[in-house]
């Protein structure tokens, strides 16, 4: 029995890397920032501009921002900025049913 709960613990942590994985930002593509249900549309503007990014597409009822990277650092200034959530963008359209953003 040890060895099924074994199983699943590491099944499950497999699941989550490739998921985490296949959601990592990659530099030079869009990304997607969620932002706290109910944030306004002004307040996630001002927060991708003010971590030096160009705004793409908001979605005000998912409360997520596509934008691209302009510097080196831009993840983590979204996440000081009130960002819950960076990810790929690709990977955010499958998750929300968006057909935002770009890519380049």
């Amino acid at each position: 029995m040890r060895e099924i709960g074994f199983g699943l613990i590491c099944g499950i942590a497999m699941a989550v890397a490739a998921l985490l994985i296949a959601a990592w930002p990659v530099p030079g593509r869009p990304i997607a920032a969620f932002f706290p249900a109910g944030t306004g549309t002004a307040d996630i503007a001002r927060a991708v501009t003010d971590a030096s990014g160009s705004l793409l597409q908001i979605d005000a009822a998912a409360s997520v921002a596509f934008t691209m990277a302009e510097r080196d650092g831009f993840v983590s200034s979204l996440y000081g900025a009130g960002a819950w959530l960076v990810i790929d963008a690709a990977f955010a359209r499958l998750c929300t049913g968006s057909s935002a953003g770009s890519s380049r």
